[in-house]
Parts: C-alpha cells; sequence; structure tokens
C-alpha cells in the first residue's frame, strides 16, 4: 500500500524571492581599487599594511587596495619600503629582489630602485642610456610604529600628517600586534563594529558567552559627534552600577572599543580601550583587519585574556579567524563566521534595515557622502587638517555607582547618563593633553557622587 504525505502548511514565498539572486553589491561602497571611488577615499589616509615582524631580510610580497605591493628593509638605516610588486623594466617580481642599502635590486637585469622608486642603477645599460631618468617604479611612504608598518598611497601632494593618538603610548598599557585576513569585502568587516547590538545575541544569547554574562543586556545606545570622528555610548545598568561602553570611530575604517572581560561591579573611572582597529581592504573579497591589543591593570580581573595568541593570523578572544573546525564553527560561531558568511560582497538590497541597524545605515550615509565630495574634487578630511597634537579619544569603560532611583523610569535615567559622561568626555578635550585624563576622572566622580 503506497504512502501518501501531505504538505507542510505554510506561507512558503521562495519562488517569489527568485529575484534577490539577481541583485548585484553597491560598487559605491565595496569597490576599493585603483580609480574606483571608495578605493581613491581610502588612499588618502595612512593605512596599516603589514606587521613588522613579517618582514625579514627578503622581499614580502602583499596586496593592498587591489594593488600587488612588495615590502622590504634596506639593510642600511633599517628603513620600509613599499613598492609595486612588479620590475618597471621586464615586469619580473620583485619578490625575488635582491634588497640592498638604499633599496632594492631586480634579480633578471639588475635594476636598483631607491625607496621612492627611482631608478639608482641600470647595470647592463649602455653608459649613454637615458632610461634611469625616464623610467620609475611605484611607491609609497612607510611609516614603522609599534610593530606596523603604516602605508599612504595616495597622491604624494595630498599625504597628510600621521595622526598620533592618545591611546598608542600611554604609561602601562603594553600593546600587542595583530593581523588576520578574511575572505570578504571590507565593508561587512567594518560594519561589525557600528553594531553594538549584535553583541547582545551573537556573542551572548545565541549560544554562551563568549565574553561577559553581562552583554546579554539589552544596551542603550546613543551616538555622539567628537572633535575627531564620532563615539557611542552603551549603557547597561548592572544591579547598583551603570556600566558606560564607548567605541570610537574614525574614517574610514579605525575603531577602538572598551575592555573584553571587564567585570562592572565596582566603580571605574574611565578605562581605556582593550582594542585599536583597522579594517584594510586587500581587495574586493578580501579583507586584513589590523590591531594593537591593550594589556593594562584591572582589564581583566578573571584572567581570561592570553597574550600569547595575540600575533599574525589569531588573537586571544573568540570567533575572529577561520581556525576552528566548522562543526564548532556552526554550533558557536563568532564575528568571523558573521562577516564572511554574507559572502564575497554583501548586497544590501536583499538586506532589511531596522532600528538596531541604525550605527551601520549611518556609517554608510557618512562614507558615500565623503567618498562623494573627493569625487566632486574636494579635499577629504583629516583630524590632522587644523589640529597638529595628540589626538584625544574616548573609548573604554567607565563604570558608576548610581543605584535605581525611586519614582524615576530607569530608562530615561540612563539616557540622562549616557549625554552626562559624554559631556564629561568632550570637556576634557578642551584640557592640555597631558592634564585630560585626570580632569575627565575627577569629573566622573563628582558626578558619581551627585547621585547618592
Amino acid at each position: 500500500m503506497s504512502e501518501t504525505f501531505k504538505a507542510p502548511e505554510g506561507d512558503f514565498r521562495g519562488h517569489d524571492r527568485q529575484s534577490v539572486w539577481s541583485q548585484t553589491p553597491d560598487p559605491e561602497l565595496t569597490e576599493i581599487g585603483p580609480g574606483t571611488p571608495c578605493g581613491e577615499y581610502q588612499r588618502r589616509f595612512w593605512l596599516p599594511v603589514a606587521m613588522t615582524d613579517q618582514v625579514s631580510d627578503l622581499p614580502y610580497r602583499i596586496r593592498i587596495l587591489g594593488e600587488d605591493l612588495v615590502l622590504f628593509r634596506e639593510p642600511g638605516e633599517g628603513k620600509l619600503g613599499l613598492t609595486h610588486l612588479h620590475c618597471a623594466h621586464r615586469n619580473m617580481s620583485l619578490e625575488f629582489g635582491i634588497i640592498e642599502p638604499g633599496g632594492i635590486r631586480c634579480s633578471y637585469h639588475g635594476w636598483k630602485y631607491g625607496l621612492d622608486g627611482t631608478v639608482l642603477e641600470t647595470p647592463c645599460e649602455p653608459p649613454a642610456s637615458q632610461v634611469k631618468k625616464k623610467a620609475c617604479l611605484g611607491a609609497y611612504p612607510v611609516i614603522e610604529y609599534k610593530g606596523l608598518a603604516f602605508a599612504y598611497m595616495g597622491p604624494h601632494a595630498e599625504q597628510p600628517p600621521f595622526p598620533v593618538i592618545d591611546t598608542f603610548d600611554e604609561e602601562g598599557d603594553e600593546m600587542l600586534p595583530s593581523l588576520i585576513k578574511s575572505p570578504c569585502n571590507w565593508l561587512q568587516v567594518m560594519e561589525n563594529a557600528w553594531d553594538p547590538f549584535h553583541v547582545v545575541y551573537l556573542h551572548t544569547l545565541a549560544v554562551r558567552s563568549q565574553f561577559i554574562d553581562a552583554f546579554a543586556e539589552m544596551p542603550m545606545i546613543e551616538f555622539h559627534e567628537a572633535q575627531f570622528g564620532e563615539f557611542y555610548t552603551n549603557v547597561r545598568r548592572v544591579n547598583d552600577f551603570v556600566w558606560i561602553r564607548v567605541h570610537d570611530h574614525m574614517m574610514p575604517s579605525f575603531t577602538q572599543n572598551g575592555a573584553h572581560f571587564p567585570v562592572p561591579d565596582r566603580s571605574r573611572y574611565f578605562g581605556r580601550c582593550g582594542l585599536s582597529r583597522w579594517v584594510v581592504p586587500i581587495d574586493d573579497t578580501h579583507t586584513q583587519v589590523v590591531t594593537w591589543r591593550h594589556f593594562r591593570d584591572g582589564d581583566d580581573p578573571k584572567g581570561l585574556t592570553d597574550k600569547s595568541k595575540v600575533g599574525y593570523g589569531s588573537t586571544d578572544f573568540y570567533g575572529q579567524d577561520p581556525d576552528r573546525p566548522y562543526e564548532m564553527r556552526q554550533r558557536d560561531p563568532g564575528d568571523y563566521d558573521a562577516w564572511v558568511s554574507q559572502g564575497p560582497r554583501n548586497i544590501h538590497s536583499r538586506e532589511n534595515l531596522s532600528f538596531t541597524d541604525r550605527g551601520v545605515a549611518k556609517v554608510r550615509r557618512m562614507l558615500r557622502k565623503e567618498i562623494r565630495s573627493l569625487a566632486d574634487g574636494n579635499p577629504v578630511k583629516h583630524p590632522t587638517d587644523d589640529y597638529d597634537g595628540i589626538l584625544p579619544t574616548y573609548a573604554g569603560d567607565t563604570i558608576l555607582r548610581i543605584p535605581l532611583q525611586e519614582g524615576r523610569d530607569d530608562g530615561a535615567v540612563l539616557k540622562e547618563i549616557s549625554f552626562a559622561v559624554a559631556g564629561i568626555f568632550k570637556d576634557g578635550d578642551k584640557q592640555p593633553i597631558e592634564d585630560r585624563k585626570g580632569f575627565i576622572i575627577d569629573a566622573l566622580k563628582t558626578y558619581e557622587a551627585s547621585w547618592t
């Protein structure tokens, strides 16, 4: 006797949605090669292109913003050079070049290039040859700073000063660099930092607490304009304490966030960031996340950090790389799985953005505005345009003892606190940089006392 089957009930609309598969990525924000609007915008900034401990006595081949390059350290003064990969003579790859004092020599016919790409020697050419005056190799300036190599790949005449930020050189802070690559477009990695609500679910409620249990509490998010860039306050109540977690954002892709394993059970005033991060496009479908991981006393009360894991291809907090069994990634996904599984280039027209995505929508608007401004012939805005000192930032964790207020809605209280603390931080910008931290700490203590 044959079996009969009843079709599942429901409003199945897969066929109606077939058109989504013909939709295409957003070229204005996702294409970063030479000559593209977003690529030209990104090239106007100093970007970290490598960890310097990856550079040995041999040329180091890398790819950044769709360009194949070679990074090397000349043995004379130890300076770093960054040039186009292929020799200007016959296009042999300089990853097989010979590094010499003052530059790099192609092993095919011996052309030698200076750090700025100038042709210094053409040993196979006759003495009367004028080729040295006509040819040059594409090259970019490099700054080596605390284990990272930063390059500027834009027009030489528009090169901005290198921006030095207050969290880059703090007493008692040990900074370790890391670099992790992802097979997807830069934007979907960068936007992750503008989406504070994913912390509640992906990192806490979905499977387990990948960081701390307190992240399960839905935060109140407020965005604030800063002297340089933007920051948002991420406010939660934890019993008698109000935890104000602050994220920094500077264009095009720099972010800073608070400590990774804080314990919000006591007052803390202007604790600083646990991570400084750049999202750097390799090409349209590959990205590298370059960071400094910050280690300070008080940031990790439970001892959950591990400095030995921070480096090339890995870091000490969960879910940032593919080096986990696939089944583990399915059962306990992390950030890497969230952004890579969107596809090589996320297609925005397939999304349905909602209230909790307002940070993502905000950064896309900001990027479009700046990219179009450059395309219209306007100069790119840099934090160093009208400021030549150390740039003040805000990221970190502040924890204030402010119990529930009888007769007041706690949501209104938390919103009031978020704006008050943001105001204190910005008031600190009016102080000399060496006095700023002390001013903010004193002001936070006074503010906390005003609630008791």
